[in-house]
């Protein structure tokens, strides 16, 4: 490299930033190309499998509901039929609060490694954007 800032090719060392700094955003151009290809792929061979399982879902949702009548017919008869839907709204009520109350605070907790994870991808970005200048 000669002193007066050209390579040894003859080119400006600014020239040759430039082509670096083009060369990875083409680069990271096509890699994200890349990666969104493989994901579209990836999503269309599991469309079939997405509809099983949601089709398992509702199946579950139905039983589950069948399953709460069968036990108002039962409850009724030991009490009156509102009593019975009564008992039977309350104890799903309850699972309802616990089941929330537990996701939440296990969301909480979760929380500080996605801030932690937001923050290395933000610094990456940081990094990149300084690199290509």
């Amino acid at each position: 490299m000669a002193a007066t800032g050209t390579s040894a090719a003859g080119r400006p060392i600014t020239d040759v930033l430039v082509d670096i700094g083009r060369n990875a955003q083409d680069l990271l151009r096509a890699e994200l190309r890349l990666a969104q290809s493989e994901v579209r792929e990836r999503l269309i061979e599991a469309q079939p499998a997405v509809g099983l399982v949601v089709l398992g879902v509702a199946a579950a949702l139905l039983s589950g509901f069948f399953l709460l009548m069968g036990a108002l017919f039962v409850l009724r008869f030991v009490m009156p039929g509102w009593a019975a839907a009564l008992c039977i709204a309350v104890t799903l009520a309850l699972t309802a609060i616990v089941a929330l109350n537990v996701g939440l605070r296990r969301l909480r907790a979760a929380r500080p490694v996605l801030k932690r994870l937001d923050e290395s991808a933000k610094e990456h970005a940081a990094w990149a954007k300084q690199a290509m200048r």
